[in-house]
C-alpha cells in the first residue's frame, strides 16, 4: 500500500460530494422505498432471460468497469477468492480499514455479456463504490446509492443495463430472499436518472401513490379514529399542513 493516496482522505471528500448532490425521491416505509423495491422486483420477474434490445446498454459498462478498477486498485488491494467473503458490509468495511485488502468473489461470475473477469471486476467496482465510499449496508437504500453513484461518471447508453444490474438484481434480492438468475434485460416503467420515479405513480409526501388514487395509511401511523368514527374505506389518510393523517369518519350506525 506504500505510496497511495490516503483512503480517508478520498473518502471524506467523496461523501462531501454525495451530501451535496444525492436527492432522494422516497422515504423508507411501507409505500416508499419498500413499495419501490417490489415494483422493480415484480419488473424484474417479468423480463425475459435475454432481450437482444438490451445488449449494446450492457456493452456500453464494460469501458467503465475497467477504468473504475484501475483507480480502485490504486487505493486498495483487491482479492478475488472462490467463496463469498463477507457475512455482511460491516465485514466488508472492517476487512478494507484494518487489512487495505477487499475480497470479491468469483462465485456464479457466468454472465451472458461480460466474461467472468468482467463479471468479477464490476463487483469490485460496485463493493468499492457502494459500501466503502458511501458507507452503506447491503439492503435496498445502499443499493439505491450505490446507482446513484455509478451513473454520475457512465455513458447514458449504459444506464438501463445499470439499473437491471444493481437495483433490479438487489430488489429482487431483498423482496424474495434469494438471489435471482442474471438476466439480459431492461425494466421498462421506472426513470434510470431519478431513481423512485414509477410510471402509473405519483409521489406524494416521499411515497408512492397510484396515479388518481390515495396514500396507503402506514402502520405506524399513532393516531387512532375516536369512538363512533372510523377508517374511510377508500381515503384512508388525509393531508394537513404538510402531514399525513388517518382520515376518519363516522360510522355507520
Amino acid at each position: 500500500m506504500a505510496g497511495k493516496e490516503p483512503m480517508k482522505e478520498i473518502l471524506t471528500e467523496w461523501r462531501k460530494f454525495i451530501a451535496l448532490n444525492e436527492k432522494l425521491m422516497l422515504k423508507p416505509g411501507p409505500n416508499g422505498w419498500d413499495k419501490y423495491c417490489e415494483l422493480v422486483a415484480e419488473a424484474y420477474a417479468r423480463a425475459p432471460k435475454f432481450d437482444e434490445n438490451a445488449v449494446s446498454s450492457f456493452e456500453a459498462m464494460k469501458p467503465f468497469v475497467d477504468k473504475m478498477f484501475k483507480r480502485i486498485e490504486g487505493v486498495v488491494d483487491i482479492e478475488f477468492v472462490e467463496e463469498h467473503p463477507y457475512a455482511d458490509a460491516e465485514e466488508l468495511k472492517q476487512d478494507v480499514k484494518q487489512n487495505g485488502v477487499l475480497r470479491i468473489s468469483t462465485l456464479d461470475a457466468e454472465h451472458d455479456i461480460f466474461d467472468p473477469q468482467t463479471n468479477a471486476k464490476f463487483r469490485a467496482v460496485h463493493d468499492f463504490m457502494s459500501h466503502i465510499q458511501r458507507d452503506t449496508q447491503f439492503d435496498a437504500k445502499g443499493e439505491i446509492a450505490s446507482y446513484n453513484a455509478h451513473i454520475q461518471t457512465m455513458p447514458p447508453k449504459s444506464h438501463p443495463a445499470l439499473f437491471t444490474e444493481v437495483v433490479g438484481q438487489a430488489c429482487s434480492f431483498i423482496v424474495n430472499g434469494k438471489f435471482p438468475e442474471q438476466k439480459i434485460a431492461l425494466l421498462p416503467g421506472f426513470d434510470y436518472e431519478k431513481v423512485g420515479v414509477v410510471e402509473g405513480y405519483d409521489i406524494v409526501n416521499k411515497e408512492l401513490v397510484k396515479k388518481g388514487g390515495e396514500p396507503e395509511p402506514e402502520d405506524d401511523l399513532e393516531e387512532r379514529c375516536q369512538k363512533g368514527y372510523k377508517t374511510h374505506p377508500k381515503r384512508k389518510t388525509k393531508k394537513m399542513y404538510g402531514k399525513t393523517y388517518r382520515n376518519c369518519v363516522k360510522a355507520e350506525e
